[in-house]
C-alpha cells in the first residue's frame, strides 16, 4: 500500500522551510528523479537501503554513487545534476522523512556554501552539527515532524529571528522579482551580490531564476493547468521554448515527462493539495 503524507511547518519556521513530507511505498513502486531545484531536502532513510545515482545535466551518465543506509540523513541540493534513487534490494519497501528546506536555508542551517558542496549529497554524519538528528523511526508522522522542528530550532539559533537579507533576497528571487531590483535594494555591486548569492544558493542569479521558473511551471502543470498556459504565465516565448527546458533540466520532453505515474508520484505536491493524497 502506498502511504504519503505532508504537513506545513510552523509560523517560526515558515521562512526556512516550506513543509515536510513522508512517503511509504511498496517494493516494486519507481521512484520519480529528483530534478534540479532551488532549494533541499533533508531526507530521513527509515526504510532499506537505498541507492543514490548522480547524473549531471551536460550528460547521461551517471558521474557518482552512494549509498544511504537504514536510519541515515542526506541533505540534497541539486542544481546542475538529476538525482535518482532506487532500492538497493529490489524487494525492500521505501520509506523515509524529509523536510523541504526553502532557498537560502542550507547556508545558515549548516554554515555550508553550496557552491563548494556542488550537486553531491552530503550525509548528515559527516558534518560536524551542534545537536545531533533525531531518531525518527517508529513513531507517528505528527510526532516526527515535532521533533523535527525541535531539532531545527536549535540549529537555525539566531536566524529564527533575524532572516539574512541574502535568504529574503534569494525568496524574492524565487518568486519572480527582478535581479536589478533585489540588488538595488540590497545596495550591492553586481560582483558582491553574485558572491553572496553563488553562497545561498549554490549558482548564478540567472541560472536560479531560471529553474524557479521551470519549476513554477512544472507546478502549474500538474495542478492541471495546459502546458502552453503555464508556460506563457511564467515567461516563455512559446511551447518551444519550454519544450527545450524541459529536455534541459530533465532529459525528456514533457509528453515523455508528464506520464500519468510522473503525475501521480512526483515531488511537487504542496501543503495546498494535500487532500488529493
Amino acid at each position: 500500500m502506498m502511504l504519503r503524507h505532508i504537513a506545513a511547518p510552523s509560523n517560526v519556521l515558515s521562512p526556512w522551510i516550506a513543509h515536510y513530507w513522508r512517503w511509504h511505498l511498496p517494493a516494486g513502486v519507481v521512484l520519480p528523479e529528483l530534478l534540479p531545484g532551488t532549494g533541499g531536502e533533508l531526507m530521513f532513510n527509515q526504510g532499506g537501503d537505498l541507492l543514490v545515482e548522480l547524473i549531471p545535466l551536460n550528460g547521461s551518465i551517471i558521474t557518482d554513487t552512494q549509498t544511504i543506509r537504514t536510519g541515515d540523513a542526506f541533505l540534497f541540493t541539486p542544481r546542475r545534476a538529476r538525482i535518482r534513487l532506487s532500492p538497493l534490494t529490489p524487494k525492500s519497501d521505501v520509506r523515509f522523512i524529509s523536510a523541504r528546506l526553502r532557498c537560502g536555508t542550507s547556508f545558515p542551517l549548516f554554515n555550508l556554501s553550496l557552491e563548494e558542496l556542488g550537486d553531491r549529497p552530503v550525509s548528515l554524519n559527516d558534518m560536524a552539527l551542534k545537536y545531533p538528528f533525531p531518531d525518527l523511526s517508529e513513531v507517528p508522522f505528527n510526532i516526527q515532524v515535532s521533533q523535527l522542528e525541535r531539532w531545527l530550532i536549535h540549529l537555525l539559533d539566531k536566524h529564527l529571528t533575524a532572516v539574512s537579507y541574502m535568504a529574503r533576497a534569494a525568496n524574492q528571487l524565487y518568486y519572480g522579482e527582478d535581479l536589478l531590483t533585489v540588488r538595488e535594494q540590497l545596495a550591492l555591486t553586481p560582483r558582491t551580490m553574485e558572491r553572496h548569492i553563488r553562497h545561498f544558493i549554490g549558482v548564478d542569479a540567472r541560472y536560479f531564476c531560471r529553474t524557479a521558473r521551470f519549476q513554477h511551471t512544472i507546478r502549474q502543470i500538474l495542478a492541471g493547468q495546459g502546458m502552453l498556459d503555464s508556460a506563457l504565465a511564467n515567461g516563455y516565448s512559446d511551447q518551444s521554448h519550454f519544450i527545450k527546458t524541459c529536455r534541459f533540466y530533465t532529459g525528456l520532453t514533457p509528453g515523455q515527462l508528464f506520464t500519468e505515474q510522473y503525475k501521480g508520484l512526483n515531488y511537487y505536491v504542496s501543503p495546498e493539495s494535500m487532500t488529493d493524497l
